[in-house]
């Protein structure tokens, strides 16, 4: 038997639109941390003001039995058309973190002191 927690089985019939849905879930909670103590208090607004229109398109989900695809992926794009008017700009933080350009392989590390890889 596979281990279910590491091997993902197949989407449910619709499974797009739930991922759809869940993309915009996690950009919409996913906001850089505050730099500075000053910054918390902004930080939390914007994120409590993210959370509810996300809790609010939960909602319209799961208190209709009859949600189908084309409502989760109505939902998400809802989300992502809302989240352009609440950017994170209303405190300081970091830049979005960039992966560093591929380095060159090294060859193995003698750790033996010889000066031979």
């Amino acid at each position: 038997m596979p281990d279910t927690a590491t091997t993902p089985g197949p989407l449910p019939p619709g499974g797009g639109a739930i991922v759809h849905l869940l993309s915009a879930v996690h950009q919409a909670l996913d906001l850089p941390a505050p730099r500075r103590a000053s910054d918390q208090l902004p930080y939390l607004r914007l994120l409590d003001q993210r959370a509810r229109l996300v809790r609010a398109s939960i909602g319209r989900l799961i208190s209709n039995p009859r949600s189908d695809a084309v409502d989760y992926t109505s939902e998400g794009d809802h989300i992502l058309h809302k989240l352009a008017d609440l950017p994170p700009d209303t405190y300081r933080h970091q830049p979005a973190e960039q992966l560093p350009p591929s380095l060159p392989s090294l060859p193995p590390h003698d750790s033996s002191g010889s000066g031979v890889g």
